[in-house]
């Protein structure tokens, strides 16, 4: 579907300690330009996460069945899930990745059973949030920010605490039209005949 984005969920079993102290480069950046988030979780975090419910369809399969690039990490992929990684080792090495494709439109969510770490595109910087969100909110805040279809039994909200502005999603649009515009113009410009470009006559 050619988004310009990349969305990266990685689901990981490291501690809470791990997210919120450890002091691996990858993970400060994350927190300091971020939000951490304690998760309320019901069932199973994957599941919530992905479905937007407690059961249903995930983000994945939304996405890939309305045409949308679901793939590993690499730059052409509007959506990549990564599972099993279970320790921090594992977790920096995906988070690499992610951060080499050096994307100004990614966004990137560490989700573990207890915590989610939310980084990148519209996402609050420096947010540490005391309260627990559920973590049926991610598919919803990711969807939105990434611009992917919401699963079909989605039943959260995004995650609005996490998310910069809540006219973010208008001020993206509005920056679109000004671009368009701005090439309409051109295309205008270029498209007159040579006699219509001065005054002379």
């Amino acid at each position: 579907m050619a988004t310009g984005k990349n969305v990266f969920i990685l689901f990981s079993n490291v501690s809470k300690e791990v997210l919120c102290n450890s002091e691996a480069e990858q993970l400060v950046k994350m927190r300091r330009k971020g939000a951490l988030v304690p998760l309320a979780v019901q069932n199973d975090v994957k599941t919530e996460a992905l479905a937007g419910a407690l059961s249903g369809e995930s983000i994945v399969d939304a996405a890939k069945n309305a045409g949308y690039v679901v793939e590993p990490i690499a730059a052409g992929s509007e959506l990549s899930v990564v599972e099993g990684l279970d320790d921090e080792a594992s977790l920096l090495a995906e988070i690499d990745k992610a951060f080499a494709i050096a994307s100004t439109k990614m966004i990137i969510v560490v989700v573990t059973p207890a915590m989610a770490l939310f980084y990148g595109l519209g996402i609050e910087r420096n947010v540490v949030l005391e309260k627990p969100l559920p973590a049926t909110c991610i598919a919803p805040t990711l969807a939105w920010l990434g611009d992917l279809p919401l699963p079909a039994q989605v039943e959260a909200a995004p995650a609005y605490a996490v998310i910069k502005g809540l006219n973010f999603k208008a001020k993206e649009i509005a920056k679109l039209k000004d671009t368009n515009d701005a090439l309409m113009l051109k295309i205008e410009r270029d498209n007159r005949k040579p006699w219509d470009k001065h005054d002379c006559a």
